[in-house]
């Protein structure tokens, strides 16, 4: 099931980064990479981000802050794997450069990263 993460008050056309969906893994491993630099030390958005199907959750304006710091902070330490092999993976991957398994696309991270940094977000497990 696919999750779709949008801005929860988009402005108006072309003033909102567009909505994000992401598989259940690209989903894991974005939450992942956030949390590895910071984002819900406390595990308090939890309910909010692991839904079931048909489920949505909102994150108020300080938690979309923090997981865009933290997804920022990620994409800049952990873009480059070194020793990686272009025909490994293609496109340009995010996350540990020992662990390809946790390893993600950075466009899909990055555009969560747009998504939360416009403000509040709603995440919705897709039925």
């Amino acid at each position: 099931m696919p999750f779709e993460i949008k801005p929860t008050d988009p402005a108006g056309p072309g003033k909102a980064p567009r909505a994000s969906v992401l598989s259940d893994d690209d989903w894991g491993r974005v939450l992942t990479l956030a949390r590895r630099h910071g984002f819900d030390p406390q595990g308090e958005y939890e309910g909010l981000l692991n839904l079931q199907p048909g489920e949505s959750g909102d994150l108020d304006i300080a938690a979309s802050q923090e997981m865009a710091v933290a997804l920022s902070e990620a994409l800049r330490e952990e873009t480059t794997a070194p020793g990686a092999r272009e025909e490994d993976e293609p496109g340009i991957r995010v996350g540990p450069p020992d662990e390809p398994a946790m390893q993600v696309d950075w466009a899909k991270a990055r555009n969560v990263g747009e998504i939360s940094e416009f403000g509040s977000m709603t995440v919705t497990r897709l039925p």
